[in-house]
């Protein structure tokens, strides 16, 4: 008898176990955000403007994509002071989360499914992320995945360069498309840092933030360092400077990275 009985606490177990699993696959708020293992390497910045000079980076794990309105809404629903009439206003902007139609609907039938998350503050980015074990990833992890890209050919490289031009130069936030349509993703798998929104780093604004100004002198100047990359990042970098912790956009999501437990079993990459 017990030997039955225990046959059907398995059956019970195994039953339950599926049930969970397809759950979880059927309901993608509730899976877990898939994370790229970055390898440790270093690459040239924009900034500082130290030519020749590159910037290291340690190993880190960074999300495949940016994070969804799926994905916040679960969050603030288990973390109510981050819903949007309960949030303090020392946290965020007045139009925190304003493109959803209600608090704890985001009104997927007008937006989308899984649209990138915008219009959340850099703090309401970090409570994300360490929620979820984890960081905002700092300005050069990001900017070095980013640059992780293999071309074929020089004609594709300068191809992928001209789109890049024409997409910051006219950024369409009220019809964001949804993560994993750019078809743009570096060698390691991770998707859409470029093409699809802006996104908050860590350190946004470094102190050498106050020299500079979103003018077409300042672009082609930051230009002269770099690659195929180098009017993206300046773009970037130079509007994000612009924002504060508080600052709520349509063009700014976020992303999250988290730290390596074990950095030996990485390698070295150098760009």
């Amino acid at each position: 008898m017990r030997s039955q009985k225990n046959i059907h606490r398995l059956k019970n177990w195994a039953l339950t176990g599926i049930v969970g699993l397809l759950v979880s696959l059927l309901n993608p708020v509730m899976a877990q955000q898939e994370r790229v293992l970055i390898p440790a390497g270093s690459f040239h910045s924009i900034l500082p403007e130290v030519k020749g000079e590159p910037i290291s980076v340690d190993s880190f794990y960074i999300d495949k994509t940016a994070v969804t309105n799926e994905d916040f809404l679960a969050f603030i629903q288990e973390n109510e002071n981050w819903q949007r009439e309960k949030v303090p206003a020392v946290f965020t902007a007045q139009n925190y989360l304003q493109h959803w139609q209600e608090s704890l609907n985001p009104g997927f039938d007008k937006i989308g499914e899984n649209r990138p998350v915008t219009h959340v503050s850099w703090f309401a980015a970090n409570a994300y992320c360490s929620d979820k074990g984890g960081r905002l990833p700092t300005l050069n992890e990001w900017e070095y995945s980013a640059q992780l890209m293999d071309f074929e050919s020089i004609q594709e490289m300068n191809r992928f360069s001209t789109e890049l031009i024409g997409w910051y130069s006219s950024v369409d936030a009220k019809n964001t498309k949804a993560v994993g349509s750019t078809q743009i993703q570096n060698r390691h798998g991770v998707q859409d840092q470029f093409g699809l929104i802006m996104e908050w780093v860590e350190d946004y604004k470094p102190i050498i933030a106050d020299e500079l100004s979103l003018d077409c002198g300042t672009v082609g100047r930051l230009q002269q360092l770099g690659n195929i990359y180098s009017y993206a990042a300046s773009i970037r970098y130079i509007t994000r400077m612009s924002f504060n912790p508080k600052t709520t956009t349509g063009m700014v999501g976020f992303r999250c990275a988290y730290n390596i437990d074990h950095p030996e079993s990485s390698s070295n990459t150098q760009l």
